[in-house]
């Protein structure tokens, strides 16, 4: 119960971080996804992204580190852009595994086709983690 108030409180400060963007001006990808993953990503994974947020300790399986994506050869871009979509199945949080953020980035009730915008929020979101990564 712990860990879906979490979730659920995170999701809603998702939902307001989207409307606060709307309203300011465009920066880089990598700033944008950094205001992203403060908002969706950061109360499991960490400010910094060790896999150390406050949200951790209760999950069945601690969170990755996205520190160390790059650690095995080249950064997998395509393969965490499908991880954080939804795409792709991500192995963590006992049987529900990693929040599907595709859809959460997306206005309810909004009439227009939001993929791009979804698109791009992904996008900006993985450039971010490539900046993240430690050196070899």
């Amino acid at each position: 119960m712990k860990v879906q108030t979490a979730l659920s409180s995170a999701l809603l400060l998702g939902l307001a971080g989207m409307a606060a963007a709307a309203s300011r001006p465009a920066t880089d990808s990598k700033t944008q996804g950094e205001r992203l993953y403060r908002v969706y990503c950061a109360s499991c994974h960490g400010s910094s992204g060790h896999g150390d947020g406050p949200v951790a300790e209760a999950l069945k399986v601690r969170p990755t580190d996205l520190t160390r994506l790059r650690e095995h050869g080249a950064f997998p871009a395509d393969r965490i852009a499908a991880a954080i979509d939804g795409c792709q199945a991500i192995r963590g949080h006992g049987q529900g595994g990693m929040p599907v953020w595709g859809m959460s980035f997306q206005e309810p009730g909004r009439d227009s086709d939001q993929e791009s915008q979804t698109r791009e929020q992904i996008r900006d979101l993985v450039a971010y983690l490539e900046s993240i990564q430690t050196k070899k």
